[in-house]
């Protein structure tokens, strides 16, 4: 993905004032804060901990967007708004707000960051009459070390998608979002990695229906006979740049298990998740799903990549009349 970052404006929304310090212009842009919001934007592409949200037919931020186009003065109405959310629930954590005027692949993007403090401590030195000493002093507003915003929305200004990074605080009674629903005002989503979690156990579940393993591999911990392996490879090789349509699988499943496909698209509808549905997988996670930890009794720990543990040629997992399972690795190079 190719990012150009035309402006950014930063505001502080510190609940040590009464109000939020609200910039008037963009911030000038050195080449080490460049690099520093472009890995925070990359990262928020990235990370399975988004969901992809829509704005609801009453969006007074989406109205709002479509007829103010003066970035600064929009930037100052949203920290206005999660300021307001900030002072009536506590819970909400103080912290700056970058709003970035970007383009990914040509699409043009607002990218709203909170930047949430975190409590540490930095260095003071005084001069005093006998000599100089240095000191440890408290410092509660300092900026997140990794270029990673803990809250964020990245707004596709074309069509109108948003990608959404955010968290429940207590809000009145019990903990809710509140970015989504009360300053973008989003339809709910499923996060990334719940809409992956429900694809695969889905497809998993209609391919053990439909094709029924032998009964005596049943209830064999902690490898199921090679179903569940096979199917989530499956799925894993649907991956185009970490991005699972699910269309596509849809389509595979017709191809490889056409038995099942019936009742995985009827169940996966159940799940909330689209046809058009487009899945974002983290690099982590897709290799997690490439690969099968297993582990001995005695605290050996061996990965094989998925797609070699259904091949009979490179291992083979043997069920014992006792309930346990032995792994047989061939053509050992020592």
């Amino acid at each position: 993905m190719e990012l150009k970052i035309n402006q950014i404006i930063l505001h502080l929304l510190d609940l040590g004032a009464s109000e939020p310090l609200l910039s008037d212009r963009p911030m000038d842009l050195d080449a080490d804060l460049f690099e520093y919001f472009t890995a925070v934007l990359e990262r928020a592409f990235a990370t399975d901990e988004a969901k992809n949200c829509r704005f609801s037919p009453d969006s007074a931020f989406a109205q709002e967007m479509a007829h103010n186009q003066d970035f600064v003065d929009l930037s100052r109405r949203i920290a206005g708004v999660i300021f307001e959310q900030m002072l009536q629930y506590p819970a909400i954590p103080a912290g700056d707000l970058a709003v970035v005027d970007f383009t990914a692949d040509a699409v043009p993007f607002y990218g709203v960051l909170k930047l949430n403090y975190r409590p540490g401590y930095t260095h003071h030195t005084e001069t005093m009459g006998n000599g100089r000493f240095s000191s440890m002093v408290p410092q509660r507003t300092l900026l997140p070390g990794t270029p990673k915003a803990a809250e964020a929305a990245l707004i596709d200004r074309a069509n109108g998608a948003v990608r959404m990074i955010e968290k429940k605080f207590q809000l009145d009674e019990k903990k809710d979002f509140y970015l989504s629903t009360r300053v973008f005002g989003c339809t709910e989503a499923l996060q990334e990695r719940a809409k992956l979690k429900a694809v695969c156990e889905t497809a998993v579940a209609a391919v053990k229906e439909a094709y029924p393993e032998p009964e005596e591999l049943d209830d064999v911990p902690p490898f199921d006979g090679g179903t569940e392996t096979a199917v989530e490879l499956m799925v894993c090789n649907q991956a185009v740049d970490n991005t699972i349509s699910v269309e596509d699988v849809r389509t595979r499943m017709r191809e490889a298990y056409p038995l099942a496909a019936p009742k995985f698209e009827q169940a996966l509808a159940d799940t909330g998740v689209r046809e058009d549905d487009r899945v974002t997988v983290s690099p982590a996670r897709m290799r997690r799903m490439e690969s099968r930890s297993f582990k001995t009794e005695s605290g050996i720990e061996i990965k094989i990549p998925a797609e070699l543990c259904n091949s009979d040629d490179a291992v083979e997992f043997i069920h014992s009349a006792t309930g346990g399972l032995s792994l047989l690795i061939k053509d050992v190079l020592v």
